[in-house]
């Protein structure tokens, strides 16, 4: 077991890594509290039963909760994030027994990873699970059961990975996903429908709503210089690369 305010009030720390403890069935509620630095948190190859209950850290940097191979974990409850970090999170659930995930489990996120692959006994990931979330924006459900992903909170999605994921055998409508660039699927037909589909970018750069223009420090302007410009951030049309081919 790992006690109460073990991890809590520790204005310094960035880093909290609790592996290979086959043994460790408990961590409580209040165990991690208060840590504004707190970076990266691992949580692998244990015996609890219950995702740790994170929502007390307050980091105001960008978190990297990585929470895998726990095989005893089984639900991901509403608001299981929230109050982790100000900031971005990235959340690796992978490789754990996950076979339910609630509603707005991610609310109050800023999510920029999600990965739950390798949860071989998770089946669906329900409509509203990402309200309340801004992201994901890499989104991983390889190697699970999922047949169907939800129809709210896809937008933000550049980076989509289903390898082996032989339940999901049909996309949402396409212009579902405004900001994917980038798709790993199981199925070949599924990069069909991509290939003839070229969409609109809804997300430019800030770069391209800014005049061909910039100041000199005396306030002077002078033509922006063609390596200046990314033009691949502003163009209006996106080709979504797409494997299987």
């Amino acid at each position: 077991t790992i006690e109460s305010n073990v991890f809590s009030h520790l204005p310094k720390l960035h880093e909290i890594r609790i592996e290979k403890a086959n043994n460790l069935v408990h961590i409580d509620r209040h165990a991690f509290q208060n840590l504004p630095s707190l970076r990266y948190l691992l949580i692998s190859n244990t015996g609890i039963r219950f995702l740790p209950v994170v929502n007390h850290i307050h980091s105001s940097l960008k978190v990297v909760l990585d929470i895998q191979d726990n095989i005893n974990i089984r639900k991901i409850e509403k608001n299981s994030f929230l109050g982790l970090s100000s900031d971005r999170v990235d959340i690796r659930l992978n490789k754990n027994g996950i076979r339910e995930i609630e509603n707005h489990a991610f609310n109050g996120t800023i999510l920029s990873e999600l990965n739950l692959s390798g949860n071989y006994n998770l089946e669906k990931l329900p409509n509203e699970v990402f309200q309340g979330a801004n992201g994901p924006g890499f989104l991983d459900i390889s190697e699970t059961r999922i047949s169907q992903l939800p129809g709210i909170g896809l937008e933000n999605i550049s980076k989509l990975i289903a390898r082996s994921t032989y339940n999901l055998k049909k996309l949402p409508a396409l212009n579902k996903f405004h900001a994917l660039i980038e798709a790993d699927l199981t199925y070949p037909s599924h990069c069909c429908a991509f290939a003839n589909w070229t969409k609109q970018n809804s997300i430019l750069h800030p770069i391209c709503n800014k005049s061909s223009f910039k100041q000199e420090p005396d306030g002077t302007d002078f033509e922006l210089d063609e390596n200046d410009y990314y033009y691949s951030l502003c163009k209006e049309e996106v080709q979504v690369t797409c494997f299987p081919e």
